[in-house]
């Protein structure tokens, strides 16, 4: 069977309308919309075209009926008969009709189709000569909802909540989602990082995973919370089951250690009035905790009497450990740290009684020391030496060895990102981008999505600055004790931290002000997804100013 052409009626078309004697007189009707795709909350209103193949050389009538092929009349498009009339002459006419945004998520697409009746002429003595060929074609209609259904699992400090974010059906168009954490029993900028995280949904997928850092601290603290909230950025209805979750943090901060401290025979030197007087004394053991601070340098021995020693990393080279010892009856040097590079030490005034104690770090695991304190008593002068050990009375952790993580991967270029850093900080700081650029350290983030195979990760820019705002070195590895620079650097007061995100249809930047004492977040400023750039140097423009750190070369 032959098939129809573009300017003939379609099979399932009228054949014909009222027909000439003469086929070859009559003039032929097609129907053509203007778009065959349409979008639920950015396409409202859709035109249909009537066309005839010449001007009308009769005025008729028609309609246009629209009928759901998958679409629901009066709930996706409205209305569902579009009349039109032609007079004599015309060649053209409009209709219009329009779709309905619901708030309802629908699977994949949906269709309707629109078509031409009712034929007939408006001076009924006459006999039009129209063949309606307006064959039917369908129109889809692309759903902008979403429906999620979302989960959250908790982490460990220094590790990551995540957030699992799954939509009920595959969009035909990338859904972007963000997870918002907000304060809780957890501290945002102190316990997570208070960043809006955004993932995407790519076109087929219907899963996506938000990552949060976590923060470690010193503090022996229960399970903490905070509540995160969802957004969605599409255009359409979104509906979240829940709309907010809970983020819970499970401290791993190690425990303080508990000890045994004994003490060998002390010797108290009493001056009264020009009269030494030596007698030994002999403290009684006691039970306490020894706990290590996070970076290493740091010690605090609590004392069952109430006493904290705060204890410090220190070079131990230069004791004269045998003079010390020559006071402490059966003590010799090599038991309270002879020999040893480094050592703990800590001290303290109470009621002009000057306390030094100092110890290291034996082989097995126990730490020997002494103590001394002195001042007047009284009108006398009184100094008082004992040695001390600490016994550590749990064992330790066993040593696991671990695999060494995967190289993350970033789509924005790490090097780029800290170049865009160097350029938008120079002038601030009177340096030329070349000369700052050293001082900036890079790395790759998170993942902050998953879902597509190939996910974004974020790239980390920051940079330490001394209490006058001078920038300082990238690398803050510090020395040891017995190094000659040791003790000597500037300490960092505050550092700029900024953090690039490829979302794939731009990229956002978030910036932070940190207090490096505390470990929070002064001030903090991300860029608008609604507004997210394809420019790095743009990015790192609206993150810095964002902050408004009032920053100053120093003069």
């Amino acid at each position: 069977m032959r098939q129809p052409g573009p300017f003939r009626p379609s099979g399932t078309a009228f054949a014909a309308a009222l027909l000439l004697p003469s086929a070859a007189l009559a003039q032929t009707l097609t129907l053509e919309p203007t778009m065959r795709e349409v979008r639920e909350g950015v396409t409202r209103d859709v035109q249909l075209l009537l066309k005839l193949d010449a001007p009308a050389k009769q005025a008729f009538r028609g309609e246009i009926r629209l009928a759901g092929a998958g679409a629901t009349a009066g709930t996706d498009f409205a209305p569902t008969v579009l009349p039109f009339t032609f007079m004599k002459g015309e060649v053209v006419k409009t209709a219009t009709f329009t779709i309905i945004d619901d708030g309802e998520d629908e699977p994949y697409r949906e269709q309707l189709v629109p078509s031409v009746a009712a034929l007939s002429p408006l001076d009924t003595t006459q006999v039009p000569a129209v063949i309606n060929a307006a064959a039917m074609g369908p129109i889809a209609i692309l759903d902008n909802d979403n429906e999620y259904t979302v989960s959250a699992s908790g982490g460990e400090e220094g590790g990551a909540v995540t957030v699992t974010v799954r939509q009920a059906f595959d969009s035909e168009i990338p859904a972007m989602v963000s997870a918002v954490p907000g304060g809780g029993s957890a501290t945002p900028g102190a316990d997570f990082a208070p960043w809006r995280v955004q993932g995407t949904l790519p076109s087929g997928t219907t899963e996506t995973t938000l990552t949060i850092p976590l923060a470690e601290d010193d503090e022996v603290e229960g399970t903490e919370s905070f509540p995160i909230a969802l957004v969605d950025h599409g255009p359409g209805t979104a509906f979240f089951e829940p709309s907010q979750v809970t983020g819970r943090i499970t401290d791993t901060t190690r425990p303080a250690e508990p000890v045994r401290i004994e003490y060998t025979e002390g010797v108290v030197k009493m001056d009264v009035r020009g009269m030494l007087i030596e007698q030994p004394f002999q403290h009684q053991s006691m039970q306490g905790t020894l706990r290590k601070h996070r970076g290493g340098d740091r010690m605090t021995l609590s004392q069952s009497n109430g006493k904290d020693l705060e204890l410090r990393r220190y070079c131990a080279q230069d004791t004269d450990f045998g003079a010390i010892a020559a006071d402490l009856p059966g003590l010799s040097a090599a038991e309270i740290g002879g020999g040893r590079d480094t050592g703990w030490r800590g001290a303290f005034t109470v009621d002009d009684i000057n306390f030094d104690y100092a110890m290291a770090e034996r082989p097995d695991g126990t730490y020997a020391g002494y103590g001394r304190q002195q001042g007047n008593v009284d009108g006398a002068d009184v100094l008082t030496v004992h040695g001390f050990r600490v016994i550590p009375l749990s064992d330790p952790e066993p040593d696991v060895p671990r695999l060494p993580a995967d190289p993350p991967e970033t789509q924005v270029p790490l090097d780029d990102a800290a170049d865009a850093v160097a350029r938008e900080l120079a002038d601030e700081l009177g340096m030329s981008p070349a000369a700052l650029r050293p001082y900036i350290s890079v790395t790759p983030g998170a993942d902050g999505t998953r879902g597509d195979g190939a996910s974004a990760r974020a790239v980390e820019v920051e940079i330490w600055l001394d209490g006058e705002g001078r920038p300082l070195p990238a690398d803050r590895t510090a020395p040891g004790p017995c190094d000659p620079n040791y003790g000597k650097a500037e300490p960092a007061v505050s550092r700029l931290r900024y953090r690039f995100h490829d979302t794939g249809d731009g990229i956002v930047a978030q910036g932070a002000v940190e207090d490096v004492e505390s470990g929070r977040l002064e001030s903090a400023f991300m860029e608008d997804f609604d507004t997210a750039t394809d420019s790095l140097a743009t990015a790192a423009q609206r993150a810095h100013d964002g902050l408004s750190p009032g920053l100053s070369a120093p003069q």
